[in-house]
């Protein structure tokens, strides 16, 4: 009798988490439906879709409807889609706007880390400790939201390439940063040579480790070693290499899998490989559903009231980063380029979405 209950328990469990997963995805591919027909980003309707879902909306959604295991799917996911965005970074794509991409991943950076830090201070008397991880978790912005708007706005290859370039590179140091400046408040440690210095550990198991895969990712594609229809067997392989880069990194190190599947899709996305176009096309479509998924989940899972709680200054804050913060990063890495013109100056400046990692992180 215990035994049939229990079982009884079990499927009403499994039912229930894959009513919400059919859910998740149906809003999802909706919402990408209806951002290509209305030619908006679809990120729009994901977060809307999400809500919907939470306990905003229905309360199918809910921190205990996954568990821990969401922590893992979100990280797997994450992996294909920082893999996907790298790969479609080709280096003479990146020559197109160096110097503004240099500038955007550096000084750029540092601005929006340092001024979200003093705003949130000045606002909210925030630790500062906390003001910074705040501000190193919003330097992000990467290509799960960058990606979308660049395919529906047209723009010279230059501007894309930034955006696009920035989106990746923030990505990983972003989420480095976050993760040493929390151990350092854990530790309460003050910042110094050692938080430099663990982020520069990080980093570099994450850049070891995606070199490491690409080599061996590349070596399996260009010799077909691996049994099998050819174009079938370099899709997975190369969704087995985005995994297996995040994986293995994130086991040595915490957040360094970004850094290591960033490192994997740039390199080989600048080598000769066989069957790239499959590969590119199978990437995008995984990147697609996985998107869909992981906002529409984090979205159903937001505290709207610990953010209606922000109240003012909340708001002050998201209008200094848009109007303040943004223009003053965009017109600093441009300035002196010819190839930027002013209209290109603005749209770089309205454009600093903040993107999965963030709320993955």
């Amino acid at each position: 009798m215990n035994n049939f209950v229990l079982t009884a328990e079990l499927n009403s469990v499994a039912g229930g988490l894959l009513l919400t997963v059919v859910a998740i995805f149906a809003v999802g591919i909706a919402g990408q439906l209806l951002g290509g027909r209305l030619r908006v980003p679809s990120v729009i309707f994901y977060l809307g879709g999400g809500l919907l879902l939470g306990e905003v909306g229905i309360g199918l959604i809910s921190l205990e409807t996954f568990g821990a295991g969401l922590t893992t799917v979100v990280g797997l996911s994450v992996a294909v889609i920082v893999f996907d965005g790298a790969f479609a970074l080709r280096l003479d794509r990146i020559r197109a706007a160096e110097t503004a991409s240099l500038r955007l991943v550096t000084i750029g950076a540092l601005i929006t880390l340092v001024g979200t830090a003093v705003t949130l201070r000045l606002l909210t008397g925030t630790a500062w400790d906390l003001a910074f991880l705040t501000g190193a978790l919003l330097v992000a912005t990467g290509p799960t939201v960058i990606t979308p708007i660049v395919s529906v706005v047209r723009l010279r290859p230059h501007v894309s390439a930034a955006l696009e370039t920035e989106g990746i590179v923030n990505d990983v140091t972003a989420a480095i940063a976050a993760v040493v400046i929390f151990e350092e408040i854990l530790l309460r440690e003050a910042f110094g040579p050692n938080t430099i210095i663990a982020f520069a550990e990080r980093l570099g198991v994450g850049v070891a480790s995606g070199l490491l895969v690409a080599g061996a990712t590349y070596y399996l594609l260009r010799e077909e070693l691996l049994p099998g229809e050819g174009t079938r067997a370099a899709r997975f392989t190369v969704l087995l290499a985005a995994i297996s880069a995040y994986g293995v990194a994130d086991t040595v190190s915490a957040e360094a899998g970004v850094a290591a599947v960033a490192t994997a899709g740039l390199v080989l996305a600048n080598v000769d490989i066989p069957h790239r176009e499959t590969i590119e096309s199978f990437t995008e479509d995984m990147t697609l559903l996985l998107l869909a998924f992981v906002f529409v989940s984090l979205a159903a899972l937001v505290d709207v009231d610990a953010v209606v709680s922000l109240g003012v200054a909340g708001l002050a804050l998201v209008a200094v980063l848009m109007v303040v913060l943004r223009p003053l990063v965009a017109l600093i890495s441009t300035a002196g380029i010819e190839q930027f013109t002013w209209p290109e100056r603005l749209f770089l400046s309205a454009v600093g979405p903040r993107g999965i990692i963030p709320a993955s992180v």
